[in-house]
């Protein structure tokens, strides 16, 4: 990982904390940090205080270094999740839950962030599963055309998910930047390290808006060779059973086999 945000919680009275930092504000310019493929916390750490022209200075604690170093992680995190889609972070091995014939909420797991999908399994010999689609909150008590509201027991249901953030905590903690995108957590931590100073930010704040437009640019479509398309709403999906997530649990609706048939009610098949 790398550096990340720091906020200067400065040891000196204001006023001449004001004048140390205006004489090292000339030194300070866009670096030329060869970019890693992944940076440990010590070197992230390392970094924003070469940035902020730190290095030396008493600001700030190590520790105090390390909450804001996983507060732009969060951020950028945060970012390429939400505004850009991918699953650069997807969990890798999916959650499963087993049905039990009573109940309609089960628990998220602990780590849950955000859906990228909900699997019935239909076929535990090939391990062959349908897609669930969410239902909307209006629709919850619909009865879904006499199969019944509560899934039969024994129905094996696959989260696929991206996780939360994991904090960095120790020194050899390692960020993946994939490509560099580390930079982002970089420019921000030396953003609010020098606010804290009371220094001139305007430098980094004109990195970070190239570092945003860079990332737009970078990371919404992995696949370069097959970008995003319409998705098939006709092919095989299970009307029979649909989910909601409702607070920290998956809602689950419906009861039936989920097959081939076409279902006149909504034209789809279910």
């Amino acid at each position: 990982m790398s550096p990340a945000a720091q906020l200067v919680f400065g040891f000196m009275r204001p006023s001449a904390a004001r004048g140390a930092i205006r004489a090292r504000s000339s030194r300070r310019h866009l670096s030329g940090f060869t970019f890693l493929p992944s940076l440990t916390l010590l070197q992230a750490r390392d970094r924003c205080k070469q940035e902020s022209d730190n290095v030396n200075a008493s600001f700030l604690t190590d520790p105090e270094w390390t909450s804001l170093i996983n507060s732009s992680y969060q951020e950028l995190y945060g970012l390429l999740i939400q505004v850009y889609g991918n699953d650069y972070y997807v969990q890798a091995a999916p959650f499963t839950i087993l049905t039990d014939g009573i109940s309609t909420l089960f628990p998220l797991p602990g780590d849950f962030f955000k859906m990228l999908g909900v699997d019935l399994l239909i076929n535990a010999g090939v391990s062959s599963f349908v897609s669930l689609k969410p239902f909307a909150f209006p629709d919850r008590n619909q009865g879904w055309v006499g199969r019944g509201n509560i899934p039969a027991a024994g129905q094996t249901v696959r989260l696929l998910y991206i996780p939360t953030l994991t904090a960095l905590v120790n020194d050899a903690d390692i960020f993946n930047g994939v490509n560099g995108w580390e930079e982002y957590i970089i420019i921000d931590a030396c953003i609010k390290a020098l606010a804290k100073e009371e220094s001139d930010v305007s430098v980094f704040v004109a990195r970070k808006q190239a570092m945003i437009a860079r990332l737009e640019a970078e990371a919404e479509n992995r696949d370069a060779g097959n970008p995003a398309c319409v998705v098939d709403t006709i092919g095989r999906r299970a009307m029979g059973m649909m989910y909601r997530i409702n607070g920290n649990n998956l809602w689950l609706v419906g009861n039936g086999a989920p097959g081939w048939a076409f279902d006149g009610f909504n034209g789809d098949y279910w």
